[in-house]
C-alpha cells in the first residue's frame, strides 16, 4: 500500500490554539497533529526491473525470509529452511542427499546471487551453503512468473516446466550494502557438531565501492554408526562498484569438504533390512568441492533505460566411495563425478511512468559426468539451452495493472550420453542435435480494490518436448507436453494483527509424462555400483489435473512484542495411483511460527506438520510423512554486541522419513530396503559478536 506524506491538520491545530489561555499560546509550542492518508494504489515492485528476480505486482504466491528471520528460525541447513516455507517439499533419499519438489507437483529451480543452477547441480550444491551466509531467501511458488528461467530442463528431468523457484542471496540487498559490519560466531550442537565463522562488510566513497566476505568451518561426527559425519571449509567474497550510471558486482562461493552418506534404516517388516537395523552401505564423498562465481553488470543510461549482463559459473565435483561394512575399503575404487553449468544473460529494460518492458536473451551450458570408475572411459552429457524472452507490465490506473511475458527455448545436445532402452539395453544418444522449441506464455493482472483488499489472477501456457533420455515402451516417441496454469490471489491487510493471503491454483496437463504401469518391470545392471537398478518406463497421460491452494495468516500485536505466521498448503494430483510408481507429495502441509521479543530477549517457536502420504511401489502404498516437528530458539543480547542463543530442533524427537528406498537385489524387488530417517531431537548453543 502506497501513501502520501502525512499532512498537518491546520484547522485542528488552530482550534486547539484558540481553546488555550492567552498566556499558554504565548509560552507553549504545540506539535502539529498529523494524519496518514490512505490511498488505493498497487505497491511498487520489490526489485528493480533489470534484476533477474523482478516480479510483476500480480504475483501472490511468494514468501521471503530476511537474515533476521533465518537467524530466528535456526535451521540446520537450507533444506530445513525450505521445509518451513509454504508450498515446498523435501525428499531426503540418499546419495545426492536431497530432492526438491513444489507442492504444485513439479520441479524446483534455484537462483544463487542471480545465477541459475541446474537441477542435478542444485542437489549437490545447495546442501553445502552455510545458512549463516545467506542474506535472504525467497520462495516463488509459481515458476511461470519468471521468464528468465528456461522452460525445459537438462538431462533426464521429466517434468518440463519449473513449478517453484528458490532465490538465495549471499549478498546484501540493493541499497543496504553501505551498512558496515563485522561478525564472528561459534556454535556447538548434538553429535559433536561444531561451527565457527566470521564475516565482514565495508563500503567506501559514500557506498559506491563495496566489499564483503566470510569464512566458515563446520564439522560433525554425526549420530554413532549412522555414517553421517562431515567436515567442510567455506569461503565467500563479494563486492564491486555502484553509482548512478554503472554497476559491477561479483561474488565467489567456494566449499571444500567431505561428507558421509547417511545409512538407511529398516522401517517395514518382511524387508531386506529388519526394522530398526541399519543397512550395510557406508558411502561417502571425499572430496566434494563446490564453486559458484557470479558477475552482475548494469549500465543505467538514464532514468528509464538499463542494460544488464549476468554471467555465472557453478561447479560441483569430487569422488564417491561406495563402501560396505563387510568390504575392505582398500579394495574399493573411487568414482569421479562432475556437475558444471554456465549462465549468460543479457537484457534491456525500459521503465516508464505507466509501462515497464524488458527483453533479453540467455544461454545456459550444462555438463554432467555421473559417478564413473577411474578405469572407465568418461561419457559426459553436454547440453546448451538458448532462450529469448520478454516481459511487459502496464499500469492502467494506480490501482490496476496487467502484465504479459513470453519465452522461447531451443536446446542443443553436444554430447548425448547414454540411456536405457525398453528392453534394458544401453542406447547411445545422438551428438550435435537440436530439440524442438519450448514455449511459455503468461498473463497476469492485479487490482488494489481498496487499501485493505487486493485481488490478482494469472494464466500461463507452456509447451515442452519430451526429453530424449527417458525410456518409453517399445522406444516410442511421445508428444509434447502442454501445461495450462490458472491461479488467483486474494490479499487482505485487515489489521496489523491479521493479514491474510489465499492463492488457489488449478493445473491441466495434456500428454503428461507419467510412469507406464502397463509396461513390464525392467531391471538393469549398473557395472559401476555392481548392483541392479530399477528402470522407470514412461508414457503419456491424456490429461492430468493438479489443484490446491495455499493459505497464510500473519500479524503482530502487543506493541510489536509478539508476531505470528501460520500457513496451510493443500495439493492433489490425480495422476498418482497405486500402479503409477510415482512418489506423491503430501496432500496437506501446515507451518507455524511464533516470535517474541522484549528488551534484549527474543525467542522463536516454529512447527511443521506433514500429513501421511504414499510412496507407491509395485501397487503397494509405502507410508511416508505423518510427522510433526517443533523447533525453539531463545536469544539474549549483551553489551559489546554479544549475542547468546540456545536452540532445540525437532523437539518432538520424531524419526520421520520422506521416502522409502526400494528396488534392491538381483532377481526380485524388495518392498522396502529402508528409509533415510531424521536423527530426532538435537540441541545447541551459539555465541556471536557484532563489531
Amino acid at each position: 500500500m502506497m501513501t502520501h506524506p502525512p499532512r498537518p491538520l491546520a484547522l485542528g491545530t488552530a482550534l486547539m490554539l484558540a481553546s488555550q489561555p492567552l498566556w499558554a499560546q504565548e509560552t507553549q509550542e504545540l506539535a502539529p497533529v498529523l494524519v496518514q492518508e490512505r490511498r488505493t494504489v498497487l505497491p511498487s515492485p520489490a526489485a528493480p526491473l533489470h534484476t533477474r528476480t523482478a516480479l510483476p505486482v500480480s504475483v501472490a504466491a511468494e514468501q521471503s525470509f530476511t537474515r533476521a528471520d533465518i537467524e530466528a528460525l535456526r535451521p540446520r541447513d537450507i533444506f530445513d529452511l525450505m521445509e518451513t516455507s509454504l508450498g515446498m517439499n523435501i525428499t531426503r533419499q540418499g546419495s545426492r542427499i536431497n530432492n526438491f519438489s513444489a507442492n504444485r507437483g513439479g520441479n524446483v529451480s534455484f537462483l544463487i546471487d542471480g545465477v541459475y543452477l541446474t537441477a542435478t547441480q542444485a542437489q549437490r550444491v545447495v546442501g553445502d551453503i552455510p545458512v549463516g551466509a545467506v542474506e535472504s531467501i525467497q520462495f516463488i511458488r509459481d515458476g511461470s512468473v519468471l521468464s528468465i528461467l528456461p522452460v525445459m530442463g537438462f538431462g533426464s528431468r521429466v517434468s518440463s516446466p519449473t513449478q517453484g523457484v528458490v532465490v538465495i542471496n549471499t549478498q546484501p540487498a540493493p541499497g543496504k550494502a553501505a551498512q558496515d559490519r563485522a561478525q564472528i560466531k561459534a556454535s556447538y550442537a548434538t553429535y559433536d557438531s561444531w561451527s565457527t565463522s566470521g564475516s565482514f562488510r565495508h563500503s567506501w566513497m559514500d557506498g559506491r565501492l563495496q566489499l564483503g566476505g566470510g569464512y566458515q568451518h563446520a564439522a560433525s561426527q554425526g549420530k554413532p554408526d549412522w555414517n553421517m559425519a562431515y567436515a567442510s571449509d567455506t569461503y565467500m567474497l563479494h563486492g564491486g562498484w555502484k553509482d548512478p550510471d554503472f554497476m559491477a558486482m561479483a561474488s565467489v562461493f567456494i566449499n571444500k569438504g567431505e561428507r558421509e552418506i547417511q545409512r538407511y534404516i529398516g522401517v517395514l517388516p518382511n524387508s531386506s533390512v529388519a526394522v530398526g537395523q541399519l543397512n550395510s552401505a557406508t558411502w561417502k564423498y571425499d572430496p566434494r568441492d563446490t564453486q559458484v562465481f557470479t558477475l552482475n553488470l548494469a549500465r543505467y543510461w538514464n532514468g528509464q533505460h538499463t542494460t544488464a549482463l549476468t554471467y555465472g559459473r557453478g561447479k560441483a565435483d569430487g569422488t564417491a566411495w561406495y563402501y560396505a561394512t563387510n568390504v575392505n575399503p582398500d579394495t574399493v575404487a573411487g568414482r569421479y563425478f562432475k556437475d558444471e553449468s554456465t549462465d549468460l544473460n543479457l537484457s534491456h529494460s525500459i521503465v516508464g511512468e505507466q509501462n515497464s518492458f524488458k527483453v533479453g536473451a540467455q544461454r545456459i551450458g550444462y555438463v554432467q559426468l555421473t559417478e564413473t570408475l577411474a578405469s572407465a572411459k568418461p561419457a559426459p552429457r553436454e547440453e546448451e539451452i538458448y532462450g529469448l524472452y520478454f516481459t511487459d507490465e502496464y499500469r492502467l490506473t494506480p490501482a490496476w495493472a496487467i502484465d504479459a511475458s513470453a519465452r522461447m527455448d531451443k536446446k542443443h545436445i553436444s554430447k548425448g550420453g547414454d540411456k536405457y532402452g525398453a528392453d534394458g539395453s544401453t542406447l547411445k544418444l545422438s551428438d550435435d542435435t537440436w530439440t524442438d522449441k519450448a514455449w511459455l506464455l503468461s498473463l497476469g493482472t492485479a487490482w488494489q480494490i481498496n487499501p485493505t483488499w487486493r485481488l490478482s489472477g494469472r494464466y500461463a501456457y507452456s509447451r515442452t518436448p519430451t526429453p530424449d533420455s527417458i525410456t518409453t515402451s517399445a522406444n516410442q516417441e511421445l508428444p509434447d507436453e502442454r501445461l495450462s496454469r490458472w491461479e488467483l490471489g486474494l490479499d487482505a491487510k485487515l489489521h496489523p494483527a491479521l493479514q491474510a493471503s489465499f492463492t488457489p491454483f488449478y493445473y491441466v496437463i495434456k500428454d503428461a509424462k507419467v510412469v507406464d504401469s502397463s509396461a513390464p518391470k525392467i531391471k538393469v545392471f549398473n557395472a559401476d555400483t555392481g548392483s541392479y537398478e530399477a528402470l522407470s518406463v514412461y508414457t503419456s497421460a491424456a490429461e492430468v489435473i493438479r489443484k490446491g491452494f495455499e493459505l497464510s495468516l500473519k500479524g503482530r500485536f502487543a506493541d510489536d512484542m509478539l508476531g505470528y505466521e501460520v500457513g496451510w498448503s493443500h495439493f492433489k494430483d490425480d495422476s498418482v495411483t497405486a500402479d503409477s510408481g510415482t512418489v506423491e507429495t503430501p496432500k496437506n502441509r501446515y507451518t507455524a511460527r511464533l516470535d517474541w521479543r522484549y528488551g534484549p530477549w527474543s525467542s522463536t517457536l516454529s512447527a511443521l506438520r506433514v500429513d501421511e502420504y504414499c510412496h507407491y511401489f509395485q501397487g503397494a502404498c509405502l507410508p511416508t510423512g505423518d510427522f510433526t516437528t517443533v523447533n525453539l530458539n531463545i536469544s539474549r543480547r549483551f553489551e559489546h554486541g554479544i549475542k547468546v542463543s540456545l536452540y532445540g530442533q525437532n523437539l518432538t524427537d520424531k524419526r520421520y522419513y520422506t521416502r522409502h528406498k526400494t528396488g534392491n537385489g538381483q532377481t526380485v524387488y524388495n518392498l522396502s530396503d529402508g528409509a533415510l530417517a531424521d536423527v530426532g531431537a538435537t540441541y545447541g548453543i551459539e555465541i556471536g559478536m557484532d563489531f
